[in-house]
């Protein structure tokens, strides 16, 4: 599992480094706000996205999502770079998004039951819930296009947790958010189209490749401080 995922980062990033920087899009982190919560903290990132251009540009993304540049390869959201002074700190379990999910044991106890109800005809039922399954992704797909006037800017917020654990992992690699040194983070965006075609529905990858307005590439932030003093 270690290797595959190695592997899937692998070829995220020759993907990144093979995409030009757009020039349509301006992204800029305006401010990072932070509340203590028990024994969390609570960021809200607010950053916005300018059209650059006198044409009307469209883009895919969820920008309500957000996830550390290490474990968000392959998705249409948000990744951040988190950084300690000049040393960036590659690690994913920094922060857990602030949004209703799906409790991970009743999902499969769910799926479980589900499965022993159908397997009778196991295969029409993985035929059935893989359909679903696209259904479902080519609809979220869809709902992620963006589009911008020339000139237009829009705001987004989003937010993640910090449990306030100082010593994060990835892989082998061990680092410690030390309370006496700065912190900071900038934002990446990786715009794809055909990357997500296998994960739409025949007509709507039609109106995809229609869309002329669809636009490619990959944007950087600037740097804002963030507050992982005591």
């Amino acid at each position: 599992m270690k290797y595959f995922r190695l592997l899937i980062l692998f070829i995220f990033l020759f993907d990144f480094a093979a995409r030009s920087q757009s020039n349509d899009l301006n992204l800029t982190l305006d401010s990072i706000f932070s509340v203590d919560n028990n024994n969390q903290r609570n960021f809200t990132i607010q950053y916005q996205i300018k059209n650059k251009t006198n044409k009307v540009v469209s883009f895919i993304l969820n920008p309500n999502s957000i996830r550390s540049n290490v474990s968000n390869a392959l998705t249409w959201s948000p990744s951040y770079r988190l950084y300690q002074e000049e040393t960036r700190i590659d690690a994913e379990n920094i922060s857990s998004p602030l949004t209703i999910e799906k409790n991970n044991k009743d999902f499969i106890a769910k799926m479980s039951k589900e499965l022993r109800d159908n397997k009778q005809d196991l295969d029409g039922y993985l035929i059935k819930k893989q359909q679903e399954l696209k259904e479902a992704s080519s609809a979220t797909i869809m709902n992620s296009i963006v589009t911008l006037k020339p000139h237009e800017s829009r705001t987004y917020a989003v937010s993640f947790s910090w449990d306030k654990n100082r010593y994060v992992t990835h892989f082998d690699n061990e680092y410690y958010l030390d309370e006496k040194k700065l912190h900071y983070l900038d934002l990446v965006i990786i715009l794809m189209k055909e990357e997500l075609y296998t994960r739409l529905l025949p007509e709507d990858q039609t109106k995809i490749e229609a869309n002329k307005t669809i636009i490619k590439g990959w944007l950087n932030s600037n740097k804002v401080e963030i507050n992982f003093k005591e």
